[in-house]
């Protein structure tokens, strides 16, 4: 008997959900790993280390414009999916409110941020790297994971972003073309944006209905808990791309950034498991499904993090030229971040989501930058802040996170106890 149906699953509403989520996130984190070698060869450290550093600037707006809905909105959307009135107006409230972010991250990146940049390339590929965030973030992904439907936002995502990269490689051949990466990333996010809205009209049925104002901020206000805590990640997982770039320069973001790009894609690669329990956590407790994602998958992916530290050199050589080997330090030094991210995904809202205690997976990431900030601080005042130091605060900041969450989860192991699949909210 497969693992899903001991644990009482429909085939249809959870595997299928994590294998589409899978695919859609291993595309992305595919092509961008592909690019990213193309990008090194052909641009070279330093123009891959400022669109490192615009990059790790934008993750901070798209965090403020998706303002935490990925789960507020996606848990409301997984009780009430029989209700289309309801779905239209979670639609309609979370995409307005996501506008209104969108207007205060464009002003705060011409009035505060350009003035510092200096060349105009650098501020095109900044505002390009923000309007590509704007698009990524209006795709109603909220509402295909609440309905535990995600194939037909799988199939049109993957085929715009394809064709994104197919023109990455066309186009750019100089490192003055580097503004061009986030051009075909604004090109490829407003194609999904249009053909997945098509889908979400004509075969979902949900649309943009009429609301009130005091709709929309009521919205805001129930993700704003989870927005503090994606506020709190957003800085341990950007800030350092950004000192990096005050303190040492673009070309050792650069090293940074293509080290990161391979934890990145760690990420990438265990979240749609987390993402798809999620709403089935909220609606059913079913705290066995917790068990078998840590069981069966965890051992496979610290066996992974543990061949990719050894087989680090030739595998980056390979992936970016000669100029790899520079990748290899970081990239060991951050290995661990890997490691520790998957059960920290799990027992995150998943887990403490479905005992009730949210509160404490946001207070989680806040106490962790706590730890990242205070880190930094005595860094500073002792041997410094290079490239060195703020990767090992990036492991030590994930771990701290994890930490609480397993004491949080062991103080209140009575509430699994009182769970199940059949039990009541």
């Amino acid at each position: 008997m497969r693992i899903w149906e001991k644990l009482g699953l429909r085939r249809s509403s959870l595997v299928e959900n994590t294998i589409l989520l899978y695919i859609l996130q291993f595309s992305t984190l595919a092509l961008g790993l592909l690019t990213q070698g193309y990008q090194v060869r052909v641009m070279g450290m330093e123009a891959v280390g400022i669109l490192g550093a615009a990059q790790y600037t934008v993750n901070f707006f798209q965090i403020l414009i998706d303002f935490g809905f990925v789960m507020s909105a996606t848990a409301k959307i997984a009780q009430h999916r029989e209700d289309k009135a309801y779905l239209d107006r979670i639609l309609t409230c979370v995409v307005l409110a996501k506008c209104l972010f969108s207007l205060l991250s464009f002003a705060i990146l011409f009035v505060i941020i350009a003035p510092g940049l200096g060349d105009g390339r650098i501020l095109l590929a900044y505002s390009l790297y923000l309007l590509s965030t704007v698009a990524l973030s209006l795709l109603p992904d909220f509402m295909y994971r609440g309905l535990e439907q995600m194939a037909a936002i799988t199939v049109r995502a993957v085929s715009i972003k394809l064709f994104a990269t197919v023109m990455i490689f066309v186009f750019i051949h100089s490192p003055q073309d580097y503004w061009m990466v986030p051009f075909f990333m604004v090109v490829g996010h407003l194609g999904a944006l249009l053909l997945v809205y098509r889908h979400l009209y004509t075969k979902i049925g949900v649309r943009f209905c009429r609301v009130r104002f005091s709709q929309v901020w009521e919205e805001i206000k129930t993700s704003a808990q989870f927005f503090f805590s994606k506020a709190a990640e957003a800085v341990n997982v950007n800030l350092n791309g950004v000192i990096l770039n005050q303190v040492a320069g673009p070309a050792t973001v650069g090293l940074f950034t293509n080290a990161d790009k391979i934890i990145a894609a760690a990420r990438n690669g265990m979240s749609p498991i987390a993402d798809s329990i999620y709403p089935h956590m909220m609606k059913h407790r079913n705290f066995g499904v917790i068990k078998q994602a840590l069981l069966f998958v965890y051992p496979v992916i610290l066996l992974g993090c543990t061949g990719v530290f050894v087989l680090a050199k030739p595998l980056l050589v390979l992936w970016l030229g000669p100029e790899g080997e520079q990748v290899v330090l970081p990239l060991r030094l951050l290995l661990p971040v890997a490691a520790l991210t998957y059960p920290n995904y799990i027992l995150g809202f998943p887990t403490l989501g479905a005992m009730g205690l949210s509160r404490h997976a946001n207070w989680s990431v806040i106490f962790g930058t706590g730890v990242y900030l205070a880190g930094a601080a005595v860094c500073h005042w002792t041997v410094g802040l290079h490239l060195v130091s703020l990767c090992l605060l990036a492991t030590l900041t994930e771990l701290a996170t994890l930490s609480y969450r397993i004491v949080v989860i062991v103080k209140n192991r009575r509430l699994i106890r009182e769970g199940g699949p059949d039990s009541p909210r």
